[in-house]
């Protein structure tokens, strides 16, 4: 414990934002089982991760801090938080990283192991959720483990307060995008299923009052 407590620490003061950004990324770490829940899927199955709307890249930081030695490329719309993630990544050493500034639709998925979209599937419009869910679908079929994170609806206040939350994060500026879209649990495990997936789900919202839940998508075949 007191090991992942200078993880956290380290990355969190390789950002040089300020108090208020490395605050966030301090309590973001410590309180998100994401992270870990990530880490383990990768560790089990190894080889190059594509992190889709990767922020500020902690994903990949915090894979690497912790051992975690594939190639990594991870891409995000926001300038700002990929020069960040570079800046933060070329601090600590890690400068085998790559953070690129794109859109996560159109972003190469070529021999990825691990396609990762945490907390930015439910940014998207229904029409491009579900050209991403065929496109993932695609990408299992040559090998690639999909770990989706989102929230959904039809899980009461916890659905409610996901939605004030992504309205609040909008209004702030901090997530570019319009409305948010959270996806039917059901509806999204069945469109995967249909195009020969099998598909896990766990709720994932931590120390939160989020509907979050995370998708282990893989290949049937």
């Amino acid at each position: 414990m007191t090991q992942r407590r200078e993880y956290i620490k380290a990355i969190a003061q390789s950002f040089s934002g300020g108090r208020w950004l490395q605050g966030y990324i301090q309590g973001k770490l410590s309180a998100d089982p994401v992270f870990d829940a990530g880490l383990q899927a990768v560790v089990n199955h190894p080889g190059k991760v594509v992190d889709l709307g990767c922020g500020l890249g902690l994903f990949g930081l915090w894979l690497r801090i912790n051992g975690s030695n594939g190639e990594y490329r991870g891409c995000d719309l926001d300038e700002w938080k990929i020069a960040a993630g570079c800046n933060a990544r070329d601090s600590l050493g890690f400068q085998d990283l790559r953070l690129d500034c794109h859109d996560l639709e159109s972003f190469l998925l070529t021999e990825a192991k691990t396609i990762c979209l945490f907390d930015v599937f439910h940014y998207l419009p229904i029409a491009s959720q579900n050209k991403l869910i065929k496109r993932l679908a695609e990408a299992t079929r040559h090998g690639s483990q999909v770990l989706i994170r989102t929230g959904v609806t039809g899980r009461g206040w916890r659905s409610f307060a996901t939605s004030i939350q992504e309205w609040w994060i909008r209004s702030s500026g901090w997530i570019r995008g319009g409305r948010v879209t959270l996806p039917d649990l059901v509806y999204l495990t069945h469109s995967f299923e249909e195009l020969g997936c099998n598909v896990e789900s766990v709720a994932l919202s931590g120390r939160t009052p989020f509907s979050s839940y995370l998708l282990k998508v893989s290949s049937r075949h």
